[in-house]
């Protein structure tokens, strides 16, 4: 009798499955076509890039009056600069002894109809001095006995760099950034109470870090030696 009634459960079970599946596969909803750019429509076309060969420098000056821009500043063996074609027109370049000026001339406004790629890439075999004032700014693949930063950029990303010292100067708030790919003999920080440091390169000598406290500071045993000093303006 239990064997029986356990079989019955069954059967119904199944029974009610493969009604739900019918039910289901004769009265789902049709997806509702959508249109507009895919995701994948919106990233970066690397072919629309073009390069613009330029004259020997070590200082760079970038200043973007507003918007969003990243600026990729990368080692190579020529000097050159790449942009965006969207972006082009809105781009002045000059250069003062060996300093490269970048200067947008206006903020263009992207839309989904005409959308604007801003960004800047600079490729230079030396770079001594980098002040910037952009949204994001990466300095990739260095090599270089010395290299001060006067920051206005809110996020900066060391990569692949091995710099003998290093000079940091916050001026706005800003997310500073080491990968672990990056070795430094002599880091000098000065990072003010509205910014962040997150080392995870190797500072060989020291960390000299001019701070009010460690709270948005982070590093490790990479460091061999930490000298502190008081944050003031």
């Amino acid at each position: 009798m239990a064997n029986r009634y356990k079989w019955l459960l069954i059967v119904s079970g199944l029974l009610l499955f493969a009604f739900g599946i019918w039910y289901y596969s004769g009265h789902s909803e049709k997806l509702k076509k959508v249109s507009g750019i895919a995701e994948y429509d919106t990233l970066i076309q690397l072919q629309n890039f073009k390069e613009i060969p330029s004259k020997p420098f070590k200082y760079v000056l970038v200043n973007c009056d507003l918007g969003p821009v990243k600026v990729t500043i990368e080692a190579n063996k020529k000097s050159s600069l790449e942009f965006h074609q969207t972006f082009m027109k809105y781009i002045e370049i000059s250069y003062k002894s060996d300093t490269l000026l970048i200067h947008t001339l206006k903020t263009p406004k992207s839309t989904k109809e005409n959308p604007i790629t801003k960004q800047i890439y600079i490729y230079t075999p030396e770079i001594s001095y980098y002040m910037g004032e952009a949204t994001q700014t990466f300095f990739s693949n260095f090599g270089t006995e010395y290299l001060k930063v006067d920051n206005r950029s809110s996020y900066i990303r060391f990569h692949g760099c091995e710099i003998e010292k290093l000079d940091l100067t916050t001026n706005k708030s800003c997310n500073y950034v080491m990968d672990d790919d990056c070795a430094f003999d002599k880091v000098d920080a000065k990072i003010n109470p509205n910014s962040a440091l997150n080392c995870r390169g190797y500072v060989r000598s020291q960390l000299l870090l001019t701070a009010n406290n460690l709270q948005n500071i982070r590093f490790g045993l990479n460091v061999k030696k930490l000298i502190m000093k008081k944050y003031t303006k």
